[in-house]
């Protein structure tokens, strides 16, 4: 009897142990993506400052890496592909492009970073031209301006309306890019 209970305790902790390891890897691309989006978000963050508050509003950080992590995470499934598209059409060339650490083993993690960063890149521009613009429309006709995108509660978040329609019409080919 004792060692029927032994048994059954070391099955189950053996199938928590693989459960636990299971979860942790699915987790893990998941933390990459929201660790990607925080680049993102503060990179945005640093290109307009006034543009990321108004287009995020209170909590802006938190709101933009929430709204952003799905968006690279498909990027990330994205990229993976491309590179292993290339990887499959010519091996020899992939890896002498993209393979450069000491036993050149890391070629499609290369890949992938390097895509990835691309179009993280481009968003962030994208936000930046996006909030350029509106300030520059805001600056033009301020009336104009206020009443085409001051509609919430107050009418005082105009500028972050506007940013966030122009990158959404900016990016309507690759989804949101904010």
């Amino acid at each position: 009897m004792k060692r029927a209970i032994i048994v059954a305790c070391a099955c189950l902790g053996a199938s928590v142990f693989a459960v636990s390891i299971a979860s942790a890897g699915q987790g893990s691309s998941n933390d990459h993506a929201r660790s990607l989006a925080a680049k993102q978000c503060a990179a945005e963050k640093k290109a307009d400052h006034a543009a990321f508050n108004a287009t995020y509003g209170k909590h802006a950080m938190r709101n933009c890496i929430k709204g952003t992590t799905d968006d690279v995470a498909d990027e990330l499934k994205n990229a993976a592909k491309e590179c292993k598209a290339e990887r499959a059409a010519d091996p020899a060339l992939f890896q002498e492009t993209w393979g450069s650490n000491g036993n050149g083993r890391n070629a499609f993690g290369k890949c992938v970073s390097a895509k990835v960063h691309e179009a993280m890149d481009e968003a962030v521009d994208e936000f930046k031209n996006a909030a350029q613009q509106c300030k520059a429309d805001r600056a033009a006709d301020p009336d104009l301006f206020q009443e085409t995108w001051g509609s919430n509660h107050n009418g005082r978040n105009a500028l972050g309306k506007c940013v966030s329609a122009t990158v959404k019409e900016s990016g309507d080919g690759g989804g949101e890019a904010a």
